[in-house]
């Protein structure tokens, strides 16, 4: 007879069961019916929500995008002048990485193909770029570089490279590159 489905947020804690799983297993392991069992449903209840694996993994991925997104938000709305709030809320990409390394290297290993699930925490940037006002500033190619720059730093800073071996060390190194290309946008003629 099968499990009774009496869930409050199943699709929640799916996508928890999940996280976990990936996080302490990887993919290899990781199937709907290893989740449904470790979620205490039935084996179909996942089919509720999700029609395969990876219909969960990308939900995961865009999730925790959203949440670098709102944190470049919350940590921009910080600052005292426009340059401030664009370099306070790209530093928020790499606090994400450093407060949850584990969710950050396995969203970049899991990353579906969709370069869709990127696109909020680059429109985040580019909202901070066009509220900056510098002159003569293309805003797409500008929010583009500052990601890369402070995805870079975050890899490096996740597998502690690069003389990045501490929080403070990484955090420390962001702020100043970040000064550097920012005061390079401002000038930009």
């Amino acid at each position: 007879m099968a499990k009774p489905y009496h869930h409050g947020n199943l699709r929640e804690t799916l996508l928890q069961t999940s996280l976990g799983l990936l996080k302490s297993n990887g993919i290899q392991s990781f199937t709907l019916r290893e989740v449904a069992r470790l979620s205490g449903v039935s084996h179909t209840a996942p089919y509720r929500h999700f029609r395969n694996k990876e219909q969960i993994v990308e939900a995961l991925v865009s999730a925790s995008f959203d949440r670098i997104a709102d944190r470049i938000t919350y940590y921009s709305l910080k600052g005292h002048n426009p340059a401030e709030c664009l370099e306070l809320g790209t530093l928020a990409y790499l606090r994400f990485a450093l407060d949850r390394p584990d969710e950050f290297r396995l969203i970049l290993s899991l990353q579906p193909t969709s370069s869709a699930l990127v696109q909020r925490p680059l429109a985040s940037l580019q909202a901070l770029v066009a509220a900056c006002g510098f002159p003569k500033l293309d805003h797409q190619l500008s929010s583009r570089m500052l990601l890369a720059n402070i995805h870079g730093i975050a890899e490096l800073a996740t597998r502690q490279q690069a003389g990045l071996q501490s929080r403070k060390d990484a955090m420390d190194f962001a702020a100043q590159s970040l000064r550097l290309l920012i005061a390079g946008l401002k000038s930009n003629k």
